[in-house]
């Protein structure tokens, strides 16, 4: 039997100090699991950052290249005044046919891009054509009498398969530096003849055009038809990026394409005129904020873009200190050229990291169109 002196098992002293080695070896294993659980957290909202960033680019850039897809030919090359009325906003140096334009954002927030072209690029039924007068126009909103209707009439502009009464497409007129816009409303195969009806469409009445010096074309001028306007803009809400298709017909859609991007930043890439050659690059201010002149238009060749995509991470501090997952030094070096004001940003912005995309975007069908 064995004795008692080796049978009484452990002292309370023993037990407290057994339990007391084993908090300090959990603390120590939740700490260090804790630490490591941030540093992966860290990892993974950076990814995702580089995903959305990368996502929301990639979008931006296939589109911008796009811009002004469906003017063929170097007819807006031509082009020195414009005259649009678009629903009643009628001017004679509007954007009316510019395939981008930034609106600066400022001291309030990111940049916007708005994006032109001349059919919804996903429809292929449309036929492009250039044609000229053959007599010349007694007033700015008589008939059109044409040497050709090919491209101009029995088209699917809608790109619904069926070809009717909706399928109205656009024109622009051009001579001697003048260029009209207008929806062609009737297209008479047998007579050649197009109706731009005053009033219909984004036609201004007759009476408007008179007030305001429509130009009435005379035989030889140039005339070009194609789809009605499609029109897609770029921005930034809410931590979004935010892109609101505007098709030629039916409703506005909006989409947020991109989550935690928070700012984004636009500039043109300007060549002198006549040239291709991108010599310098303005923001959209002064005499680039839009509306711009046709001239300053044609000159437009490019565009750079620098989008800021941020963690979902939030990266707690310490008690009684502030947030330095991202400085305000950092921050100041994101880009050689873009200027972001982290002071519209979120107030706790230097809780979370950041990654910036930067791209040169050319304008190839601007290019191309006159070249």
């Amino acid at each position: 039997m064995a004795s008692p002196r080796f049978s009484r098992g452990f002292s309370l002293v023993e037990i407290m100090v057994g339990v007391v080695i084993s908090i300090v070896a959990t603390i120590a294993i939740f700490q260090t699991f804790a630490v490591s659980e941030r540093q992966k957290r860290t990892v993974t909202g950076a990814s995702d950052a580089q995903i959305n960033g990368a996502i929301a680019l990639y979008m931006m850039e296939r589109d911008i290249r796009m811009a002004g897809w469906g003017m063929e030919g170097s007819i807006f090359a031509n082009c020195n005044t414009i005259y649009a009325y678009n629903g009643g906003a009628g001017t004679a140096t509007d954007n009316a046919l510019a395939p981008v334009v930034i609106t600066d954002g400022g001291t309030a927030g990111p940049d916007a891009i708005a994006l032109q072209y001349y059919d919804d690029p996903a429809n292929r039924n449309f036929r492009f054509a250039t044609t000229t007068l053959r007599e010349t126009m007694p007033q700015s909103s008589s008939i059109l009498k044409v040497s050709s209707i090919y491209g101009c009439a029995n088209i699917d502009v809608n790109g619904d398969g069926v070809v009717n009464n909706q399928d109205i497409p656009r024109a622009i007129v051009q001579q001697g530096g003048n260029c009209t816009l207008m929806d062609i409303t009737n297209v008479n195969s047998s007579a050649l003849t197009m109706q731009h009806n005053p009033g219909e469409g984004d036609n201004p009445s007759a009476s408007y055009q008179n007030a305001n010096a429509w130009p009435a074309y005379s035989q030889g001028a140039t005339l070009q038809c194609f789809a009605k306007n499609y029109r897609k803009t770029y921005s930034v809400l809410a931590e979004q990026l935010r892109l609101e298709n505007r098709p030629s017909t039916g409703a506005i859609q909006t989409a947020d394409i991109a989550p935690e991007i928070v700012d984004l930043q636009a500039q043109y890439g300007v060549a002198a005129a006549g040239s291709q050659q991108v010599t310098a690059w303005v923001d959209a201010t002064g005499s680039w904020a839009s509306p711009m002149t046709a001239a300053n238009i044609r000159r437009i060749k490019a565009v750079r873009v620098a989008i800021v995509a941020r963690s979902a991470q939030y990266e707690k501090p310490t008690t009684g200190s502030t947030c330095d997952a991202t400085s305000a030094a950092v921050a100041a070096a994101w880009s050689d050229w873009a200027t972001f004001n982290t002071g519209t940003y979120p107030a706790d912005w230097q809780c979370y990291r950041y990654r910036v995309f930067e791209a040169v975007i050319p304008l190839r069908n601007v290019i191309w169109a006159n070249s």
